[in-house]
């Protein structure tokens, strides 16, 4: 079981921010999760939201900034980081899950892991199919992982992962809403095609009940607690 910190240890530590990450890593975790956009001068930029008022209070649409103006922002006193500088400050054998939430941001995002070398440690991740297809018309190594979201999206799944070759399924622990035997024979079912499944963001022991045995990562706020779960189950 890999346990990746969700924006970092966003449950104790600023979300999205290097201090985040660098705490996840710290604490035990075998890499983080984080989020993308592409700036006007071409940086990519690790935010979860595009407008930036929930977590710097000022309504500002991160895209249309360049990076240098985007550090007049704090996220609790810390700047917005780069995605480059997330490669840098990690361990070089840190998992890190790229998710794209911008399709002008998956060109150069993967250029960054190739860069440094970090293409088999690297998971693109997206809810926007497109984007996928971009970042696998552009490398066929990549590791991929669709994101599901709405139970609405689960018989489009078995198309979405032919079409981009995906790696992973990044489901959500909610999926047990739609009771424990159907949540449990879906995962079964898209496991057949070929993917790992990684479960997020389950918070505490309890949320993994359901998919016992049918996960390989889960993506978390509460690094300690799944890390320690995670010493426990070995």
């Amino acid at each position: 079981m890999l346990v990746l910190g969700h924006k970092g240890y966003s449950a104790k530590y600023p979300p999205n921010t290097l201090l985040s990450f660098k705490k996840a890593i710290e604490y035990g975790a075998d890499g983080v999760e984080l989020d993308v956009w592409r700036t006007k001068d071409g940086e990519v930029v690790v935010s979860h939201d595009r407008n930036l008022e929930k977590v710097v209070g000022v309504d500002v649409d991160i895209k249309k900034p360049s990076y240098e103006e985007l550090q007049d922002y704090k996220i609790e006193g810390e700047p917005i980081p780069l995605l480059r500088e997330v490669y840098e400050a990690l361990p070089n054998d840190a998992i890190i899950n790229v998710e794209i939430k911008d399709t002008d941001a998956v060109k150069p995002s993967l250029k960054i892991a190739v860069e440094f070398d970090a293409l088999d440690r690297t998971l693109f991740s997206s809810f926007n199919i497109k984007a996928l297809k971009i970042l696998r018309k552009l490398n066929k190594e990549a590791r991929i992982g669709i994101l599901v979201g709405g139970l609405n999206e689960v018989f489009t799944i078995p198309s979405h992962i032919y079409s981009v070759k995906a790696n992973y399924l990044n489901i959500p622990h909610q999926i047990s809403g739609v009771g424990e035997f159907t949540a449990r024979a879906l995962i079964h079912f898209y496991r057949l095609f070929g993917v790992r499944v990684a479960i997020w963001t389950p918070n505490s022991p309890d949320d993994l009940q359901l998919f016992e045995g049918l996960y390989e990562m889960v993506i978390t706020d509460e690094v300690e607690k799944m890390v320690k779960y995670r010493d426990e189950l070995q």
